[in-house]
């Protein structure tokens, strides 16, 4: 009987060991550069893109930090074959009050989409950085952390 007991305790442990180490990733990013044929002196976009798993929503760039939610954040690497235009922008963000953090927030359901104009300076084109985000359930208020780095060349290495 203590056998049955002590193998039943360790499957329960490993059964939960196994779903605790399940890594959520209920938003999926692509970046890519909005044209194709790219010439010095062309203003283009660096577009990123999230397919989002249905209840959750990822928390735009354009509210005030300060209420709570993690806003997305871009970090662009400097590269003397391009300059920043502005800032990254949202695009069809969602607005709403959100009672929880007391203010006005702005997401994205199901898809998202970023843009960040670049001129560009030199060819080849070299455009690196990385992205921080934090997406949260409709369902559970579970808010999970992401992150993702991009690399994009032109032409292509």
């Amino acid at each position: 009987m203590k056998n049955k007991i002590a193998v039943f305790l360790v499957l329960i442990m490993s059964v939960s060991t196994v779903s605790v180490a399940q890594i959520l990733t209920p938003a999926k990013w692509t970046v890519e550069l909005s044209k194709k044929d790219i010439k010095v002196g062309d203003v283009i976009d660096v577009v990123f893109k999230a397919k989002i798993d249905k209840s959750w929503h990822v928390y735009s760039n354009d509210f005030d930090p300060e209420l709570g939610p993690i806003l997305i954040e871009f970090d662009f690497e400097d590269d003397a074959s391009y300059d920043r235009v502005g800032k990254v922008k949202p695009i069809n963000a969602k607005k709403k009050y959100d009672k929880i953090w007391e203010g006005d927030v702005s997401y994205f359901e199901n898809t998202a989409e970023m843009r960040q104009q670049i001129k560009v300076k030199s060819l080849p084109l070299h455009v690196e950085g990385t992205f921080d985000f934090q997406t949260c359930s409709d369902q559970t208020g579970q808010c999970v952390m992401g992150d993702d780095e991009f690399d994009l060349n032109y032409p292509n290495k």
